[in-house]
């Protein structure tokens, strides 16, 4: 039985890192849009633009990570998708509190 080391455990969890990281960045700056839209003289081209930088930013992101290997970009899409329940879960929360207060 022979051992991959492209796909190790820390080369995982790496990858289950960068994809959380990648998902941190990616919302942040869907959050960042969507709070400018009212107040922008063009909230289309903002969008678009958000929209393309966005996802950009995340197939680069998830190239450089994958390497070859398939395991690397499940693992990594693993983690983009725990960020996002993590940041709906704080935002949802904060803005229950924000609403009660």
């Amino acid at each position: 039985m022979s051992v991959n080391i492209e796909s190790s455990l820390p080369v995982l969890v790496f990858a289950l890192t960068a994809g959380m990281g990648l998902g941190l960045v990616y919302f942040f700056i869907l959050w960042f849009t969507v709070q400018r839209l009212c107040s922008s003289p063009a909230p289309a081209a903002l969008m678009i633009f958000s929209y393309m930088a966005r996802l950009a930013l995340v197939l680069t992101g998830f190239y450089f990570i994958m390497d070859h290997r398939w395991e690397r970009v499940a693992v990594a899409l693993a983690g983009f998708i725990v960020m996002r329940a993590i940041l709906t879960r704080l935002i949802g929360r904060r803005e229950t509190m924000a609403g009660t207060a």
